[in-house]
């Protein structure tokens, strides 16, 4: 057992290390962007209790370093906020999703000034706002997924720009659901170093 577990320790360590070794491309990925709000649009939207809804659409940062042409790995926060009005007393209400995604990215293809890649991200979602849950919180974390299906980014020296097909999803149970196919379609634009 000790054995396996030294062993496995090794490759933990040396593996990173090798990956960095073997490569001649190195790159800091810094960017910036934002995504549609398909299911707060869809799940949130005006009746005879609420109206007129606002969706701030998704804002995210994000930084990846690539060990090679083909590996990168790296982190993105995210910011969402819907507010609306309570037809019954005029009271306005909220809530913000704020969700920290570490993710790894696999680049398939690399051409000049285009490359294209698909990743997965899995983080954790801060759900917060006015509302009350049905156990009485105002804040609430889940578990965050982010499967990248398909993206594209087009480079010119060290800008970028880059659309992603992959949605967000977040839900603690069949009640607690902040994200259901939110984000799917982002842009975004940085600067590699």
């Amino acid at each position: 057992m000790l054995k396996k577990l030294l062993i496995s320790l090794l490759v933990l360590v040396l593996f990173p290390s090798f990956l960095m070794a073997q490569q001649d491309f190195r790159c800091h990925e810094f960017r910036l962007g934002m995504g549609d709000m398909g299911f707060e649009k869809a799940a949130f939207h005006n009746s005879r209790q609420q109206v007129g809804y606002r969706y701030f659409g998704h804002l995210f940062a994000g930084y990846r370093y690539s060990f090679n042409d083909w590996l990168g790995a790296g982190a993105d926060v995210d910011f969402s906020n819907v507010s609306w009005e309570s037809s019954a007393d005029r009271s306005n209400h909220d809530f913000q999703n704020i969700s920290i995604i570490p993710s790894v990215r696999f680049t398939y293809f690399r051409k000049g000034i285009v490359s294209m890649y698909s990743g997965l991200g899995i983080g954790l979602n801060i759900n917060t706002g006015t509302e009350i849950d049905y156990l009485g919180r105002k804040t609430v974390c889940a578990p965050t997924f982010n499967p990248v299906f398909y993206a594209i980014s087009l480079a010119y020296k060290n800008a970028f720009g880059t659309l992603e097909l992959g949605p967000l999803f977040s839900l603690n149970n069949r009640f607690e659901i902040f994200m259901l196919g939110s984000r799917a379609i982002s842009i975004s634009i940085g600067y590699r170093l």
